[in-house]
């Protein structure tokens, strides 16, 4: 390895390099005008790039639906796609604004993040849907001749792409700093209602800086598309490395975002050059997998426990309101109730509706972990999926590599799943909200490449097989149990139906507990809840080891009810989703995570829209972000608790008009 070496793979780091950056500045833009880290930024930099793919080739605008815009799907010209896929993205920008922002002007941040999330898996599931999940070769923007410098060849576009960014850092900076639509933006973010009596409209600052972010993201979406691989998960978990850019920047400095976004793209193919050399670490003769996932985690690591509450205030206030955590009534009642509709369910419904209500309790029980640390913590964790894949991982290694007897595998499962959920609450410590949010979904990312898709730690690419459960020489599995010969058996189903209920009722008792009151406290204003004593410290700490304990039971449960664990199963994605369901259902509940759990892939509801409707579930993951995006909207406490006060609504009525005619009969 030459010094040459090394100069060039640096320089050929400058085009990824560019892409975060182009991406991060936008974040930076949309956080500074209306207080949103938008994590859908890669997804919607990846739709406009696939629409200049598209009519590069085919001539077609995908809106949806397909219009053609050339006579026999002859090609389109470079510069009008560039200029539709501009336009596109600029439009993109107004309906997000429009349609989901300017609607959460007044919200909190949680409400904030999980629409992102919404419009996260709303345009990745377009982009699935109409342009499949394979890799798509981009059409080149740029020229990509190879040019000298320093002594060593690159293609041209990587010094272009370096120098547009920076162009457009320069133009950033002095429209911000010395224009009067910058110096609006600016007093606007400092005081909203400051700015509506100095005349200024914060609705069109707020749609013209949407406008501006997702133009800068279209832009060097198409432009760098061809560096990379246009792939919609790629693109997607794009938003690591631009999140950690622009949090080092502070979401404040476009100079320190851009610098780290380069940074980060040289050590990224300064990577993929050491990963050739023999003194590489090698697994199964391939270089170690997932290092280079693992640098973004790193890097926000060290710099939030290092800087702590010296990033922005605006990123470490409070949140203004956060979703109703009512305290649990007649849970007992309801667990009969529910025993009696599992039972008969169990015993009732055919094959395919008893595997998608099992599929639907397990994703309740991790929608429950979602519950305790962030409905009961206001801890914005993207992680949870991690934590149950440690649990699978370890539980699939004690039952099948070291031949462990039941319940030895399952238990050392759950011990690796609150330890790794403790390492999260690290750095919870120190921060909250919307950095955890970052930092959790960095160590979501780094955990499926690095331990999960790594061959010797986890499976690689294949699953990692797990041993059934076996009591006395009784097999108990979705193909065999002690009830039911039919998989998935009945057995199976109430064994995960009475987890399920024990962990359902962990969590009454801890809301109900001197120890969920603390958490509630610490959820409303931590200064406050140290003022009168509370350890915040502690209390975050015991939410995540409760946490840690119900993701990875879901973990093991999902370990047993397929047979295996995979690492594309618990990846950062499924995590969004997960979190964003257990929002949907009402994250502040019990009942809000029942809720979530019939939301679920693979869940009864959409099994039912699957079999009634006929509609396939490729359009699931569609549904599911717009399902998020509306109730975010109408109903942020979550369908569980909206659902209990319109029904208490009628009650009441109907007991004051009772009141009222009772004191008038007396009366009279």
């Amino acid at each position: 390895m030459s010094t040459e070496q090394i100069l060039a793979f640096m320089l050929l780091g400058l085009g990824h390099g560019a892409l975060i950056a182009g991406l991060a500045t936008g974040m930076v833009v949309t956080y500074r005008s209306s207080g949103v880290i938008n994590i859908a930024a890669g997804a919607t930099a990846a739709y406009s790039a696939y629409t200049y793919s598209e009519l590069r080739t085919t001539g077609t605008l995908v809106l949806p639906p397909s219009i053609p815009l050339t006579a026999g799907g002859e090609p389109l010209g470079a510069l009008p796609a560039l200029a539709i896929g501009l336009a596109m993205a600029a439009g993109l920008g107004v309906l997000q604004y429009l349609l989901v922002y300017r609607p959460l002007a007044k919200a909190g941040p949680l409400a904030k993040i999980v629409a992102s999330s919404g419009v996260l898996l709303t345009v990745q599931a377009v982009i699935v849907l109409h342009w499949g999940a394979d890799p798509v070769a981009a059409p080149a923007v740029l020229p990509q001749e190879p040019v000298g410098l320093l002594g060593v060849s690159i293609p041209e576009d990587r010094l272009l792409l370096a120098g547009l960014v920076v162009a457009a850092t320069a133009l950033l900076w002095a429209l911000y700093r010395h224009t009067r639509f910058g110096i609006a933006t600016r007093a606007a973010a400092d005081s909203g209602k400051g700015a509506v009596l100095l005349g200024l409209s914060t609705a069109r600052l707020e749609c013209a800086n949407w406008v501006i972010a997702s133009v800068l993201g279209g832009l060097f979406g198409m432009l760098a598309a061809p560096t990379t691989q246009l792939h919609p998960v790629t693109f997607t978990l794009l938003v690591v490395p631009v999140l950690t850019a622009a949090l080092l920047g502070g979401f404040t400095s476009f100079g320190v975002t851009v610098a780290t976004a380069f940074g980060l793209g040289i050590v990224t193919s300064l990577i993929a050059l050491f990963q050739g050399q023999s003194w590489f670490p090698q697994v199964d003769g391939v270089p170690l997998p997932g290092v280079t996932e693992l640098v973004p985690f790193l890097v926000l690591a060290v710099a939030l426990y290092l800087r702590g509450r010296a990033l922005p205030d605006r990123l470490t206030a409070a949140p203004p309101a956060m979703p109703r955590a009512p305290r649990p009534r007649r849970a007992g009642a309801a667990a009969v109730a529910g025993t009696v509709v599992v039972v008969a369910a169990l015993a009732g419904l055919p094959f395919d509706w008893r595997q998608a209500l099992i599929n639907s309790m397990l994703g309740a029980v991790l929608c429950l972990s979602v519950v305790v640390t962030t409905g009961f913590v206001g801890q914005i964790s993207f992680a949870q999926m991690a934590v149950a894949g440690a649990a699978g991982y370890v539980t699939a290694a004690a039952g099948t590599d070291a031949h462990l007897p039941f319940p030895l595998p399952p238990i050392a499962g759950v011990a690796a799943a609150v330890a790794t959920s403790l390492l999260f609450s690290l750095p919870a410590r120190r921060v909250r909200g919307l950095q955890l949010a970052v930092l959790t979904l960095a160590g979501g990312v780094a955990a499926q490449r690095f331990w999960f898709g790594n061959p010797q730690w986890g499976s690689g690419l294949r699953p990692a097989n797990v041993t059934p459960i076996t009591v006395f020489g009784m097999e108990i599995s979705p193909a065999h149990s002690f009830w039911g010969t039919e998989s998935p058996s009945g057995g199976f189903g109430l064994v995960v139906f009475a987890v399920l209920l024990g962990c359902a009722l962990l969590v009454v008792r801890v809301r109900r507990s001197p120890l969920g009151a603390r958490m509630l406290a610490v959820r409303s204003s931590e200064a406050a809840a140290a003022a009168a004593g509370v350890n915040v410290g502690a209390v975050k700490t015991a939410a995540f080891a409760i946490g840690g304990l119900l993701a990875g039971t879901a973990g093991v449960l999902y370990g047993y009810n397929f047979a295996g664990v995979s690492a594309d199963r618990f990846g950062p994605l499924t995590s969004i989703a997960f979190f964003a369901v257990a929002v949907l259902g009402g994250v502040g509940t019990v009942g809000g995570a029942l809720v979530g759990g019939l939301l679920v892939a693979q869940g009864l509801l959409f099994h039912a829209v699957t079999t009634w409707f006929g509609i396939g579930p490729d359009y699931q993951p569609l549904f599911a972000g717009l399902a998020v995006i509306l109730t975010v909207i109408g109903s942020p406490d979550g369908v569980a608790v909206s659902v209990a006060g319109a029904a208490r609504r009628p009650r009441a009525a109907l007991l004051r008009h009772w009141r009222r005619g009772g004191a008038a009969m007396g009366e009279s």
